[in-house]
């Protein structure tokens, strides 16, 4: 039997590649915690001399309310329109898509593909056009001086985030269908089930992995999409739409406190790991081939 052994040697080979990641990775995010408790300025007397304030930017985060609130709209944004809209319009799609056409189906699954693959800048202003004052939507609605992105910001913000990502899910939950193996959903239908039966208690069940999968990768995703709601509110109108990626911005770039940046940078970095090993952690109730090793239970129409 072949045993692995230790060679010394190996060390050698294997250290460029750590100084590389200590001095790319493992350091900048050190430097990034260290400057969260400090001073430091862009413009000012601390733009230089700043210096270690222990837990004075912390007291202060505490107490902020404009914090408080962009943390509950960052919930509600990564939540509801990346983890939550992204995923259930993708899977929508890609269950539609079985059922369409070639040629139907070939030209939404193009539009959902073009929509993801299209810059955050040109969404943003596809969006921003349609939903202000003289834009397709408000004229749709009947009132074409009506500012739906000034009326309803997050709602606007969440759709076009929605909108941008669905492709991309649509793609996984594709693929993921295709793998079904088709003697589960022959015997199904021979057993009279129904559309309904057979979605929830045989597609559904199978599709639990890549549902997870999804809906971490468009948490993330969604994260990451601070172009899309700067270009398009700014974080207005009255901090309605001040997600925590831009409130820490203004907080370094126009306000010029980078210390206080750089602590809204960790809470970023902290929040969206906690989310993401909480999908972790649901995933790992999933036990690959658990839905094939159950007995298929479905009741006759």
């Amino acid at each position: 039997m072949n045993q692995t052994t230790f060679r010394p040697v190996s060390l050698v080979l294997l250290a460029p590649a750590a100084i590389l990641l200590l001095s790319l990775l493992a350091l900048p995010i050190v430097y990034a915690i260290y400057l969260g408790f400090t001073n430091l300025q862009l413009i000012g007397p601390h733009a230089v001399n700043y210096w270690f304030t222990g837990l004075q930017n912390v007291r202060q985060l505490l107490s902020d309310d404009v914090f408080t609130s962009s943390l509950w709209q960052t919930v509600v944004f990564v939540v509801g329109s990346g983890a939550f809209g992204a995923t259930v319009l993708g899977l929508a799609l890609a269950l539609l898509l079985q059922k369409a056409s070639g040629v139907v189906g070939k030209a939404v699954s193009g539009l959902a593909i073009l929509a993801w693959n299209l810059p955050p800048i040109t969404i943003a202003v596809i969006w921003y056009a349609a939903t202000t004052s003289g834009g397709t939507f408000p004229r749709l609605l009947g009132d074409a001086n009506h500012d739906l992105l000034y009326s309803y910001p997050m709602l606007v913000v969440s759709i076009a985030n929605v909108w941008s990502l669905a492709g991309l899910s649509m793609i996984m939950f594709s693929a993921a269908l295709r793998s079904i193996p088709t003697e589960m959903v022959e015997a199904a239908i021979l057993e009279n089930a129904s559309a309904t039966q057979r979605l929830f208690r045989l597609t559904l069940p199978m599709l639990k992995p890549t549902i997870l999968m999804s809906a971490l990768l468009m948490t993330l995703l969604t994260f990451a999409n601070f172009t899309l709601v700067y270009l398009m509110t700014g974080g207005g109108p009255d901090n309605q739409t001040n997600i925590l990626p831009i409130y820490a911005y203004l907080q370094g770039f126009k306000f010029h406190r980078l210390g206080y940046s750089a602590l809204l940078g960790n809470v970023i970095v902290l929040l969206s790991s906690a989310l993401g090993l909480a999908f972790v952690l649901i995933a790992r109730q999933y036990r690959p081939g658990q839905v094939r090793k159950n007995k298929l239970k479905i009741i006759s129409a």
